[in-house]
């Protein structure tokens, strides 16, 4: 016969189950983020110190912007293709992360002719809008619903440090007034350059985090999964 001991710890079992699985979801992901923050300082600290090209388009850093765009805009493409009830929504960001892989290839893209990135950023903008206006009823809710989720965080907040912090906190005019005669116009490309990185690293482990957790929503629809990088583990 069962003791009340025994019930009790029958109770408190799928509990202290839970509350290890979060506090390995917490574990992994700050690892995670801590080692993404160590590579961006790396991936600039190569370019001055090792490469000597002070982030120019060819390097280390630039390609990384490319590659964290392309990879987030692959894993959106990806999903929209799968989760018809939020394909709107999908092919939006997928459009918008193309968009800047287009851009941060602007100096290859010159050669054709100056300028001529906007040609390519114009037609998957086109595209793009033409597929979401096949599926506007699943644009609207699915974006409501993103932001309560934790994974979005980490992209609207790359997006934010991309497209406005990097470019108010990179501007030449900050650093000419507070470095005056020592000003150097590599310093603040380093400096810009180096929070895009940031930026796009943080999109990029935001997509691979609604990538997982898709995943998980899919093959467990009627559980509420810790919202981690180690929720479909």
């Amino acid at each position: 016969m069962n003791t009340m001991s025994d019930r009790r710890i029958d109770f408190l079992e799928p509990a202290l189950l839970e509350t290890r699985r979060k506090l390995r979801s917490v574990a992994i992901e700050f690892l995670a983020l801590t080692g993404l923050l160590v590579s961006v300082v790396l991936a600039v600290m190569i370019d001055v110190k090792v490469l000597k090209n002070s982030t120019s388009e060819s390097s280390l850093t630039e390609m990384l912007h490319a590659l964290l765009a392309l990879g987030s805009a692959l894993i959106y493409i990806r999903r929209a293709i799968r989760e018809d009830e939020a394909r709107g929504y999908l092919i939006g960001l997928a459009t918008l992360f193309t968009c800047m892989f287009i851009r941060e290839n602007d100096a290859h893209l010159d050669q054709v002719y100056h300028g001529f990135w906007v040609v390519p950023v114009g037609v998957a903008l086109l595209s793009g809008a033409v597929v979401m206006s096949w599926n506007k009823a699943t644009f609207a809710e699915p974006l409501a619903r993103q932001f309560a989720e934790r994974y979005s965080t980490f992209v609207f907040m790359g997006l934010l440090i991309v497209l406005v912090f990097s470019r108010l906190f990179g501007t030449g005019a900050l650093w000419q007034a507070a470095m005056g005669a020592e000003y150097n116009p590599t310093f603040k490309t380093v400096v810009q350059e180096g929070l895009e990185l940031l930026g796009y690293a943080l999109i990029f482990f935001g997509s691979v985090l609604s990538l997982k957790y898709s995943r998980f929503k899919r093959r467990h629809p009627e559980e509420n999964p810790t919202i981690g990088i180690s929720a479909s583990i």
